[in-house]
């Protein structure tokens, strides 16, 4: 007595069948860029590799690269990898109107944006957290990073941090070095130099993290801000003291190899980038960060409660967001040391 029916829809894609799908996030800090470029259809992506980027700077070609590699995001995945990245320099600055031409055999795509305008570089100071059981390698550092809100506009921010440690060698005059086939002229030599990203914590910081959440290199939480991302809604017009902290080990441990005979001498520095950011550049940011966001710990419930993301577009004749921040970077001179025999560097610096 019981019966059903059901008739199955199927609905047809709309727009058109392929177009070029462009991601870029350009720095004033940088004159090394990259876009990553695909053929978008409408259920897959497809590598674009016969295309030629072109940078426009305040209405003027200052790039034009034809060249790609696969790119870096893809490149270690067990996935075929699907975007092409296309790399050229460019000096771009703050208030510099861009533009980012790509054309194909068939189409073309382009996006327009404006660098927003440099905000006040920052005011950096540090203390020394000692560790509870004496080991002095197990210290906190404290950064106390004081932030002046761009006035007459609302902001969107990220503060990121990174760190360059330099080691300089002296070999002394008439020593050979069978390894290298030279003699030591008592003259100093660059070995290292390297700068590479840093994590810090921002549990203790209430305007960053209100809620002292902490994270890890295996866990993903949204609401911990793990990449210091903030608006000036709170501050608008004003300033707000921000505070990170980080192990002394993290940054001062370097070991390399070493001549008994030598002298080392290493440098280490912090860099502090606050970036001024687009409005859809927060966002497209913040909401890729919410893929990783569970309510609770079972997928079923969080589907019920979650939608879509709909990410910003500024490509037109194709799709992606292309952005540009402005950053203002403080240099910190952490401190330096000298070693006599041997290139091993750590906490505490002189």
């Amino acid at each position: 007595m019981l019966a059903s029916c059901e008739t199955l829809l199927l609905p047809d894609p709309t727009g058109p069948e392929r177009q070029i799908a462009l991601q870029a996030r350009l720095m004033t800090t940088d004159t090394l860029h990259t876009v990553y470029a695909a053929y978008s259809e409408h259920d897959s992506l497809e590598q674009a590799e016969d295309l030629t980027i072109a940078c426009y700077v305040n209405g003027e070609c200052v790039a034009v690269t034809s060249e790609s590699v696969v790119g870096e995001t893809e490149k270690y995945s067990d996935k075929k990898a699907q975007w092409r990245a296309y790399t050229f320099r460019a000096d771009i600055h703050p208030g510099d109107s861009v533009r980012i031409e790509a054309t194909s055999p068939t189409e073309r795509a382009t996006a327009s944006v404006k660098a927003p305008d440099a905000v006040p570089v920052p005011e950096v100071s540090m203390d020394v957290i000692p560790s509870e059981d004496g080991e002095s390698y197990l210290d906190r550092l404290r950064f106390r990073i004081h932030v002046e809100d761009q006035p007459g506009k609302r902001n969107w921010y990220r503060l990121s941090t990174s760190m360059r440690r330099v080691v300089n060698e002296r070999h002394p005059a008439g020593v050979v070095y069978p390894y290298y086939g030279w003699t030591g002229d008592d003259s100093w030599h660059c070995v290292y130099d390297r700068t590479e990203d840093i994590s810090m914590s921002n549990a203790t910081d209430v305007f960053l993290n209100p809620d002292g959440r902490t994270v890890d290199k295996w866990t993903k939480d949204y609401l911990a801000n793990e990449y210091n991302f903030f608006t000036d809604e709170l501050i608008e017009d004003g300033a707000v003291d921000l505070t990170l902290e980080t192990l002394a080990d993290s940054i001062c441990h370097l070991l390399l190899s070493s001549y008994s005979v030598c002298t080392y001498h290493g440098s280490f520095y912090v860099y502090f980038d606050l970036q001024n950011l687009s409005r859809e550049d927060y966002l497209n940011s913040r909401m890729q960060e919410m893929k990783y966001l569970s309510l609770t710990d079972v997928e079923f419930v969080d589907g019920l409660f979650s939608e879509d993301l709909v990410l910003p577009d500024n490509v037109k004749g194709g799709i992606g967001l292309i952005t540009v921040r402005s950053v203002s970077r403080v240099v910190f001179m952490l401190g330096e040391k000298y070693n006599e025999g041997q290139a091993d560097f750590g906490w505490p610096l002189d």
